[in-house]
Parts: structure tokens; sequence; C-alpha cells
């Protein structure tokens, strides 16, 4: 695994429709405390370069990194997470707007995907509270809901988790059509 993973896993959310041009973070420990992450404001499809942070200081070389910069941080050192992808899924959004409960135990694709997912209630993001609150879910559940704004999920690689904010797109999409239809 290398950060150029973090980059083919933007281009995929993107052409997925999980993100928009500007949306959306992912990264990636490259040793005990440093990581790499997308850079602020660059279109995902398009990013050519990373930026470095320091886990202790979290200070930066490089590009300006993704506002959620401090989240990834804080999910760093109180989980055993390699990677971390953040998502701005609609179906996810629109299932936690209407009050589904999701549970990954209900599909295949999720079941084997996801341990578990926690919901943390609209704070802005970027903010320390945001960073603290997903930082807190992030010690019990590998997927977490942020209310009105998207999913973030760790794993093992970024392409761990993706697939777990994939399975988890995947879930809130069958319930709210479900919901639809009943």
């Amino acid at each position: 695994m290398s950060c150029q993973d973090i980059i083919e896993v933007m281009k995929i959310m993107y052409q997925k429709g999980m993100i928009t041009v500007l949306s959306g973070n992912a990264s990636m420990k490259v040793s005990e405390n440093l990581f790499c992450i997308t850079p602020s404001s660059v279109p995902k499809h398009k990013i050519s370069q990373l930026a470095l942070v320091d886990l202790d200081t979290l200070e930066w070389s490089g590009p300006k990194p993704s506002i959620e910069y401090r989240m990834h941080a804080l999910i760093y050192k109180n989980t055993n997470a390699k990677a971390v992808v953040h998502a701005h899924s609609p179906w996810t959004v629109l299932a936690a707007e209407l009050g589904l409960e999701l549970d990954p135990r209900r599909y295949v694709e999720s079941k084997y995907a996801i341990r578990k997912v926690a919901k943390v209630p609209p704070l802005e993001a970027g903010s320390w509270d945001l960073a603290r609150a997903v930082a807190e879910k992030a010690r019990e559940a590998d997927t977490i809901i942020l209310e009105g704004h998207g999913a973030i999920a760790y794993g093992k690689d970024p392409w761990d988790a993706l697939n777990k904010l994939e399975a988890l797109e995947y879930l809130a999409k069958l319930e709210v059509l479900k919901r639809g239809m009943t």
C-alpha cells in the first residue's frame, strides 16, 4: 500500500457519486506519527499531491490538508486504523435524516464489511467538536454516520475503508427504497 491508493480511492468515490468534486477526503498512516491526506480545495478526481500530517503536532508539509485532518488524526490516535475514508454519501445522509436504522447485519454486502455503525449529530465540518465526537464513536464502531454530512470509515487500508462506505451506502439505499415501497 502507498499513498497513491488514496488518490485512486478518491477517483472511485467521485465516479460513484459518493462525493462531489470538492468534497470528501481520505488518509493513510505512513508511519507511527505521520499520515498522508488529500488536499483541500483540489478537485478529487485530479489530485496529484497529498499533504503529510504529523500526528503529534498536527503540522503539515505539502499542500494544505483537508479541513477534516483533525478528525482523521483523532481516529488514528484512538483506534488501530491504518486508513480513513470520508464520503458525502447521499443515500446514507438521506437514510439518517429519515431516521432509518442501518443495521449492517441485514444484508450480506454490509454484514461482512462493517463491524458496527455509529452516528454523530450534526456538527460543523472541520471543527474540533466533530473530530472529538467521531473519535469517541470510532472506539466502538468502524463506520460512523455524520448526520446531515456523510459517513466516515476506517480500516486496515484505504480499500477496506472504502468497502465499508460502499457497503453502508448500499444498505442505506436499500432501506430508503424499502421504506418507499411500504
